[in-house]
């Protein structure tokens, strides 16, 4: 067959589909050759891990399985162990014994066969036996008193040889194993490119940021500053910082310098990353967020680098947001302070003093700023709290009835609703002290149980369900409780409200429950109060709360008691002198360093003693005079088993001193809503 002159599409047709290498093929005409500068950018674009990469690290492994079966399976995995007694009198006194091999490391001893040894009869199976003692040193003495015993002359004994064991195995398998990895690591990089150890410590000290580009898509969630609801006045201050970076003409021209950075505080579930992910999304500069933990590593020195490397990063992409989350993984006290229980390692030191230097030291250039957020305030070191670094303290706390209103509107159009609901303001007064986060999560409870119970939409039962079950938990159904534990726990719920309904200070009762939930502390019942949002307490709120208390949970009596005399001075006794927490302190800490002698102490119990006994007084009191009320509280929780605002008012009228601030219009339930009933 004659061979023609090949064309040029036919030739492009065949480059394009070639599997292999060029330079692999042999052939008489040009039809994959290339010329020297396309060899050379062909072996710089060549992947680092081709076939014979392959085949090497098969082989690699390979050999290493083989050693490790080999050298590292143990010796006695498969033993053939025979007991003393049948080792003298079936192998010794018979002589059917070569040798002994004692390894002077181990308990076992080998012992070897003559070629065709007969035992029991029967051709021996293996010539090679074990045998546990409990001392190598004397087995050689043991051997030679049972061959003596059985007539064996001196001359004549089996031959005992003592071996140690080699590590030289090991030893080579480790230095094996470790060349392969510094060789895998050496010659694999990116691109081909072969890998030294410079580069190696340099990867690590590469901070773990994310970059969120205002012309380009990320994998964070596109939130809005109109989906951050309830923080009014922090998101406001949050988009100045935004504004400061879009607009910088325009606070510069009057002397204004840029603020650096902004402290995020709060609670936790409050909305602190919230606002930052808003800002990320609405800002139209880089958006560079890390968690503090991605800073400080096992090895030394891996902490200031990342931190040099991000604001190096950020400098180079000016203006930008770098934010911190969880700052206080960095940002503790360092060594030296008040606080000598705070403990910190020089590589958490150096990682912070680089962060302090980087915010606001000699070489910092304007254009970056800085968000941080944290829950624990209070032990940050004061040197990144300043002004100058952090130029706003921005507090994003709990929300109040009216902020918790607008989360509820919010989270209640993400689901579907029925016509059936319970108004705005009843929800918000059945939730005080819930964060953002617990108020979405009462949101989704409630869908997730009208998905189960396969309705169409959300309900007034789902919200009351969702509700107790943040508050108090699941029903325990599996718990059984007697009939006189029943009236024991019912009384006890129906002293707590009646004693609070009596009462001017209290905060007002919501509902009444026995039925067990799984977070109360003895699981058997609860009553909730609406919480007022009062930052200023008197003495005779604090007693009312206290004889509320006494109805069932003398815990808290001791907290009110103890925080009268010990924090607000509110002693005759002891007269004006309080003694508050430190920041950050624990009650490990408040036990180990008391400011006063032993003599205010025992003056202290003495007081909070009497104001205890006072606001039982109290309560025994009021109970006392209302028991009629007490009894037909008591006889119809055994009822019902739930007992809410209205249905109490039915029974015994309404507080004594009014409603007590609450906001909502009165809404009677259904019998059902968290009655306990199975769903």
């Amino acid at each position: 067959m004659a061979v023609g002159r090949i064309s040029p599409q036919f030739r492009s047709t065949v480059l394009s589909r070639c599997p292999w290498p060029a330079r692999n093929l042999h052939t008489t005409t040009t039809l994959c050759q290339q010329s020297a500068p396309e060899k050379d950018q062909d072996n710089k674009n060549r992947p680092g891990f081709d076939f014979a990469d392959l085949v090497r690290a098969t082989v690699y492994t390979i050999g290493i399985a083989a050693i490790l079966s080999f050298f590292s399976g143990s010796r006695f995995d498969d033993l053939r162990l025979v007991p003393w007694n049948f080792f003298v009198h079936e192998m010794l006194a018979k002589g059917e014994v070569e040798e002994v091999v004692v390894m002077s490391d181990s308990d076992i001893v080998t012992v070897r066969l003559h070629p065709g040894a007969i035992i029991h009869g029967q051709l021996a199976p293996t010539r090679t036996f074990h045998m546990r003692v409990a001392n190598v040193q004397n087995i050689e003495e043991h051997i030679r008193r049972e061959e003596e015993q059985l007539g064996i002359s001196a001359g004549s004994g089996v031959s005992i040889i003592y071996q140690r064991r080699s590590n030289w195995p090991f030893l080579f398998m480790l230095a094996f194993f470790s060349y392969v990895i510094f060789r895998t690591l050496f010659s694999l990089g990116k691109g081909g490119k072969r890998l030294t150890m410079p580069d190696i410590y340099g990867n690590l000290r590469k901070a773990r940021y994310r970059i969120v580009s205002p012309f380009g898509k990320s994998g964070i969630p596109q939130i809005k500053f109109s989906d951050v609801v309830g923080l009014k006045e922090a998101k406001m201050e949050v988009m100045e910082f935004v504004d400061y970076l879009k607009r910088p003409d325009a606070y510069t021209r009057l002397g204004a310098k840029l603020p650096r950075g902004a402290l995020l505080l709060g609670p936790p579930g409050c909305g602190k990353t919230f606002i930052a992910k808003a800002v990320a999304s609405e800002a139209s500069v880089p958006f560079l967020a890390i968690n503090g933990t991605e800073f400080v590593e096992i090895i030394g020195g891996l902490g200031a680098a990342r931190v040099r490397d991000l604001f190096k990063e950020a400098k180079r992409l000016k203006p930008c947001i770098v934010y911190i989350d969880e700052i206080d993984a960095v940002g503790r006290k360092r060594s030296g302070t008040k606080n000598v229980t705070t403990f910190q390692s020089g590589e958490e030191e150096q990682t912070l003093n680089q962060l302090l230097v980087e915010m606001d030291g000699i070489d910092t250039n304007a254009g970056v700023i800085v968000l941080a957020s944290t829950n624990r305030a209070e032990v940050l070191d004061k040197a990144l709290l300043r002004r100058g670094r952090f130029d706003r303290h921005i507090l994003i706390d709990l929300p109040n009835v009216s902020e918790r209103k607008e989360i509820f509107k919010y989270y209640l159009q993400k689901v579907k609703t029925s016509e059936q609901l319970p108004d705005i303001n009843y929800l918000a007064d059945r939730t005080p002290g819930y964060s953002g986060a617990d108020i979405m999560n009462v949101c989704n409870e409630a869908a997730i149980r009208a998905a189960s119970l396969g309705k169409d939409s959300v309900d007034s039962t789902d919200l009351e369900y969702s509700l107790e079950r943040t508050l108090c938990g699941a029903e325990r159904k599996t718990t059984s409780v007697t009939l006189p534990e029943k009236e024991r726990i019912a009384y006890h719920e129906s002293g707590h409200a009646l004693v609070g309904w009596m009462l001017k200070h209290t905060s007002a009762l919501l509902k009444i429950s026995i039925v067990p939930r799984t977070k109360n502390v003895t699981g058997m019942g609860f009553s909730q109060h609406a919480k007022t949002e009062k930052w200023l307490l008197s003495k005779d709120e604090l007693l009312e709360r206290m004889s509320m208390a006494l109805g069932g949970r003398a815990a808290e009596t001791l907290v009110y008691a103890y925080s009268m005399i010990k924090q607000f001075g509110m002693s005759k006794e002891i007269g004006p002198i309080a003694f508050p927490k430190e920041a950050g302190g624990d009650e490990s800490t408040d036990f180990l360093r008391k400011p006063y002698s032993k003599y205010l102490q025992a003056l202290m119990d003495k007081e909070a003693r009497q104001l205890i006994e006072n606001a039982y007084a109290l309560s025994e009191k009021i109970l006392r005079s209302k028991r009629s009320e007490l009894e037909l509280l008591t006889k119809t929780l055994l009822e019902r088993e739930s007992l809410t605002y209205d249905q109490i008012v039915e029974l015994i009228g309404p507080p004594a001193h009014g409603p007590k601030g609450l906001t909502h219009t009165e809404l009677q339930f259904p019998e059902d809503a968290g009655s306990g009933k199975e769903i």
